[in-house]
């Protein structure tokens, strides 16, 4: 059986939770888990809209998924908490990789693991 991109997506949100379980609340790698943690919801959303039969544009903007998916109608499974923090998701993508002294909060990023898993509960059987 072949890796799908919701396989991908399950995968990146298990590296977030590994770094997060073992480096607690070191500042030094809430970057990486939010990197992550886009990741999963980037890809969770790609895989919807192909599972869909939808194309899309080769990008990192999770609200411009979310709007792909609506134009073509399709019934994408999201959380309200994804809906809602969408440009937030999307700006982790480049933010915490290439700007420099760029820290995510501990509080967010605990808040971001459990919106994330509710996603991927809710996409699971897809």
């Amino acid at each position: 059986m072949s890796e799908t991109l919701l396989d991908k997506s399950i995968s990146n949100y298990n590296v977030a939770v590994m770094i997060r379980n073992q480096m607690g609340s070191d500042e030094a790698y809430l970057n990486y888990i939010g990197y992550h943690l886009q990741q999963a919801v980037e890809l969770n959303l790609k895989y919807q809209l192909e599972m869909s039969g939808i194309e899309y544009p080769k990008t990192h903007d999770i609200d411009q998924l979310l709007r792909i998916g609506k134009e073509n109608g399709a019934d994408l499974l999201v959380t309200e908490y994804i809906e809602d923090h969408s440009e937030m998701f999307s700006l982790w993508e480049a933010r915490t990789r290439y700007v420099l002294n760029y820290h995510l909060e501990e509080r967010k990023i605990d808040v971001a693991l459990k919106g994330v898993k509710e996603l991927l509960d809710k996409t699971s059987d897809l």
